[in-house]
């Protein structure tokens, strides 16, 4: 099916016009751990300037029986229906550029169809960069500071290298199908996936957002104010530290996943990953230091054993 007809600029809206460097992304995926998503559509939308710019037809794309929108009943009549909406707004920095920012719920049907749209989109608009920004519940304490780990369609695109220790396989979002298809299309995405204490993760949990603002920024978007959202963490943060100083299970259970969170540190896990050309010029400097009639340490032989050694031959000899 057509993608070029499932998207559509607002009338007001002259879309040759528009441009900006930086598209964020804030689609629903598996779960809005910490309502981070919400949280950060609400800030960035209520104390930055903005304006919606165009919007997906999201009836050929969302499943209403699925995920059923809230409607009020009062007495005799229905009211205050909330329709979902997948929309593109352009907002403005506190620097005076503008960024893109797209939200709405995951759509249901047609992903690749909606990746194809959204493509066009990013290409319209100049787009040099895309931000995905999500959340999920994770073993981490609220005590410690609050990872966000990284992927992207070309990983030497991520500024900070913070990866996922580890390969897993999973159910797709569309997020991701997004970012392979951008990535196809030569663009640059970066994902963002805040770790929300899995303790906490069914609340309003600010610092979630305040982390994926702070990650944007280390990832060249744009330089996002977070001070409204400091202001509703606190309390927060308050009433989290009293609840569990009140209960011993709970702090059980808390110095269990600091203990756990400090080990990973301590082991590298949470610091940077090298980048590949960074690995090779290290391999490339240290090969360097030796003449010809050297040899780097155990490559005494064409196979990097001694050729001395001929515990091969013994098959009682302990395997390497």
């Amino acid at each position: 099916m057509d993608p070029t007809t499932l998207f559509t600029y607002e009338r007001h809206v002259d879309s040759r016009s528009l441009h900006g460097r930086t598209l964020l992304v804030t689609l629903g995926a598996f779960s809005d751990a910490g309502s981070a998503q919400d949280l950060l559509d609400d800030h960035l939308l209520n104390t930055l300037s903005s304006r919606v710019v165009g919007r997906l037809d999201l009836d050929q794309v969302y499943d209403y029986a699925g995920r059923r929108p809230e409607v009020t009943l009062e007495l005799d009549h229905f009211d205050g229906y909330e329709k979902p909406e997948i929309l593109l707004h352009e907002v403005t920095d506190p620097d005076g550029e503008a960024f893109f920012l797209l939200t709405g719920p995951e759509p249901s049907f047609q992903w690749e169809r909606v990746a194809s749209a959204l493509r066009i989109v990013v290409d319209q608009l100049g787009i040099e960069r895309t931000l995905m920004a999500q959340s999920f519940p994770a073993p981490v304490p609220h005590t410690r500071e609050l990872p966000v780990t990284r992927f992207a369609g070309d990983p030497d695109s991520i500024e900070v290298r913070r990866t996922m220790p580890g390969t897993f396989r999973l159910r797709a979002p569309f997020t991701a199908l997004l970012t392979i298809r951008l990535a196809e299309s030569g663009h640059e995405v970066v994902g963002l996936v805040a770790h929300v204490p899995q303790y906490l993760h069914e609340m309003s949990y600010p610092d979630a957002a305040i982390a994926l603002l702070s990650a944007v920024g280390e990832e060249k978007g744009p330089r996002l104010p977070v001070d409204a959202l400091e202001a509703q963490a606190i309390p927060i943060r308050e009433t989290v530290a009293a609840q569990i100083a009140a209960q011993e299970q709970l702090q059980e259970m808390v110095a269990g996943l600091e203990h756990q969170y400090d080990r990973m540190i301590t082991s590298g896990a949470g610091t940077e990953v090298p980048r590949a050309e960074d690995i090779a010029a290290e391999v490339e400097q240290y090969l360097a230091g030796f003449t010809e009639d050297d040899a780097p340490p155990g490559d005494d032989g064409p196979h990097g054993g001694s050729t001395g050694d001929d515990s091969d031959d013994d098959p009682d000899a302990p395997e390497s």
